[in-house]
């Protein structure tokens, strides 16, 4: 048996729940193990002084300086407060409003156009393998070549 498996068989010895048949292997465990024998022994001592002094005995004042003393742990849910959120996030609402204010300002509409002239746009001539930009892609270039004469063809010259 190993120490994590004693734990909680020590505290249901000190509470009289052990059975017969798991107090065995922890006998044997704390024949040989001094540090559980030593946290059972704790035990038993923490379990006398709360046995021995009934709870209307306490201190005065004894609970508030506990509870004073005990710090909440953040949770999850913590991180979806709004109001925290809020007053953090204030000022880069601010700082957008104003970058879309002064960025954005009046623009002009663009013309209305027919949708016979949208298709005559994407129609392709008859004789467009013949155009400089489309004989490129028939050609075997490297990526670098392909970009370059991307962005600084003229389709009117020839490569």
């Amino acid at each position: 048996m190993h120490c994590d498996e004693a734990g909680p068989l020590l505290l249901r010895r000190l509470e009289g729940r052990l059975e017969g048949d798991e107090g065995h292997p922890l006998e044997r465990h704390l024949e040989q193990c001094e540090t559980c024998r030593e946290t059972l022994e704790v035990q038993r001592r923490v379990a006398a002084v709360l046995s021995s002094r009934p709870v209307a005995e306490a201190p005065l004042g004894f609970a508030g300086r506990v509870m004073a003393n005990l710090e909440p742990v953040p949770g999850w849910l913590d991180a979806l407060n709004w109001r925290v959120w809020t007053f953090r996030l204030a000022p880069v609402a601010a700082a957008l409003i104003v970058v879309a204010a002064l960025g954005f300002g009046p623009t002009a509409a663009a013309e209305p156009m027919e949708f016979s002239d949208l298709v005559a746009e994407w129609v392709v001539e008859e004789d467009a393998q013949g155009l400089p930009a489309f004989s490129l892609l028939w050609q075997e270039v490297s990526a670098d070549t392909l970009l370059e004469a991307v962005l600084t063809a003229d389709p009117d010259e020839p490569f």
